[in-house]
């Protein structure tokens, strides 16, 4: 079973991708977290996590997630991670999330895609950049999908003792203190559609007469409501009005060998 979390649509197509090589079933945590399903998952294949980096390693509500979920069937488990450039701790919290589960953990594996966290420092990539990575792709998952298709061990980045308790800290603190919601904001071009609502994986999001509104004090800056906007309604202070926003459907034309079909959104 290959379960996914894509709030852009890039763990979504490696998840699918990978679903298709390995004739495996893709489940979407994204959807099950937004109506707080935590009912049992079973699969014979190996449990497959794809997720992205968050703060250099796995995004807390999706560890949380899991943790509270029952993985039946099959006690083997890979984890493939998307990124821009480095996947810090998330290895090593997978590691210990499947073992807590008492389950054989195959490795980590890292996708490099565009980066779609737009609201920091960072500026936007260009598209000729976005491209190149969306096309080095298929192969880097192609070879995944082999090494889980043997059940064999993943030879993945090997993750230092120092490396991991300097970052991991990190990323709990960065959760308490860098994911407020009081700059979200939705503009007059907003239609009420309710798209950023549906998205929202925490169900942080509602919909006050027409308008969204964040009804609580921090989130996951998953950008899920900010990128499917498809009136580009939604801001974040003023971080995001100069910059392009990003879903990996508006670049999935560059895949010329049937893979694009595999990144059809749900």
């Amino acid at each position: 079973m290959i379960m996914y979390f894509s709030a852009t649509g890039n763990s979504r197509f490696v998840a699918k991708t990978l679903a298709k090589l390995l004739d495996d079933e893709a489940v979407d945590l994204m959807k099950r977290m937004h109506n707080g399903d935590t009912s049992p998952l079973a699969s014979d294949k190996p449990f497959v996590l794809c997720a992205p980096v968050y703060v250099d390693g796995l995004p807390l509500p999706i560890y949380r997630h899991l943790k509270d979920t029952s993985l039946q069937g099959s006690r083997k488990a890979y984890t493939v991670v998307t990124m821009g450039s480095y996947a810090g701790v998330a290895g090593r919290q997978a590691q210990e999330l499947f073992s807590s589960k008492q389950m054989e953990f195959g490795g980590c594996a890292e996708v490099v895609m565009p980066r779609n966290y737009l609201v920091g420092f960072a500026p936007d990539e260009k598209p000729e950049a976005i491209e190149e990575k969306i096309k080095a792709a298929p192969e880097a998952v192609a070879k995944i999908a082999d090494v889980i298709a043997r059940e064999a061990p993943y030879e993945e980045r090997h993750v230092s003792e120092v490396e991991y308790r300097l970052v991991l800290p990190f990323i709990y603190l960065w959760e308490k203190v860098a994911y407020p919601t009081k700059k979200f904001v939705a503009n007059d071009a907003c239609i009420s559609c309710g798209m950023c609502e549906r998205v929202c994986p925490l169900s942080v999001i509602r919909m006050e007469d027409g308008v969204p509104v964040w009804d609580r004090r921090h989130c996951m800056h998953c950008m899920a409501c900010i990128q499917n906007c498809p009136v580009r309604a939604i801001d974040y202070g003023k971080a995001m009005q100069r910059k392009r926003r990003y879903r990996f459907s508006k670049y999935q034309h560059v895949l010329e060998d049937g893979t694009a079909e595999s990144a059809q959104e749900s």
